[in-house]
């Protein structure tokens, strides 16, 4: 029982440590942006495309002879934000995001002792369509994301949307504006993303690697070790303007 209390631990740590360092970049990034803002940074309400490429783990303990590997997306996520104002004096609004989004993670397995290494590993990526709201405060992101599965693959062999979970992840990040005039907005951003519940609805049972990496005994594989997706985005949208300011604000 000791190993599984310290591993448990272990994993809890990363996860903090995580999402710490996440947002603390993010306030120190937000910190220098409120150096160079305008009087005010009122933004009228937006819409347009937005674009991001992510990399991403799983972000919860393995089962015994397993390892978790990062990854890139092979595919970026696409999709559309709306950003509502929230207030006429501080830089406050809302961004509401309706995209198709992809996560992935490595799965190693299959440990050689004498080359200190794992000679297999596994690419695991599963796609949603997901709508998320975001409060955004001079830059600094924070909300969450829900997401319907459309389906999933792993070396080339398709994972039904049945056998899925819908996702819900906790997301936080930063947003700096590239250019911005009448017309519209291109913001730059960086966001982080952990997601809150298993992407399969029954583990034990659709586990693509239990016949390929059955249990260690005493240990058994149950719905605690079910994949939870953590990522970084980074990516662009151009927000077109819905109501026209007048031209003295942008000088």
């Amino acid at each position: 029982m000791k190993y599984y209390k310290k591993s448990n631990s272990r994993t809890q740590s990363l996860r903090l440590f995580f999402f710490l360092s996440v947002i603390s970049f993010t306030v120190s990034l937000n910190c220098l942006q409120n150096l160079f803002a305008k009087e005010t940074d009122y933004f009228p309400p937006a819409l347009g495309p937005t674009l991001s490429w992510e990399g991403g783990v799983n972000g919860i303990t393995t089962p015994r002879g397993r390892k978790n590997g990062f990854t890139m997306n092979k595919i970026p996520n696409a999709g559309l934000t709306l950003y509502l104002p929230l207030s006429l004096d501080w830089n406050l609004g809302l961004n509401l995001d309706l995209t198709y989004n992809n996560h992935s993670f490595l799965m190693k397995y299959n440990y050689n002792s004498k080359k200190e290494e794992y000679m297999d590993k596994d690419r695991f990526q599963f796609n949603y369509v997901s709508i998320a709201p975001t409060f955004n405060h001079s830059g600094f992101n924070i909300g969450f994301s829900f997401g319907i599965p459309v389906g999933g693959i792993y070396e080339g062999i398709d994972i039904p949307a049945v056998q899925l979970n819908n996702l819900w992840e906790v997301k936080a990040g930063w947003t700096y504006p590239i250019y911005y005039d009448a017309t519209g907005k291109l913001n730059f951003y960086i966001n982080a993303n952990y997601a809150l519940n298993g992407v399969y609805k029954n583990f034990v049972q659709d586990d693509p690697l239990r016949d390929i990496v059955p249990a260690i005994e005493p240990q058994t594989i149950t719905n605690y070790y079910n994949p939870r997706p953590a990522g970084v985005q980074i990516g662009f949208n151009f927000l077109f303007s819905l109501i026209i300011l007048p031209d003295e604000y942008y000088e």
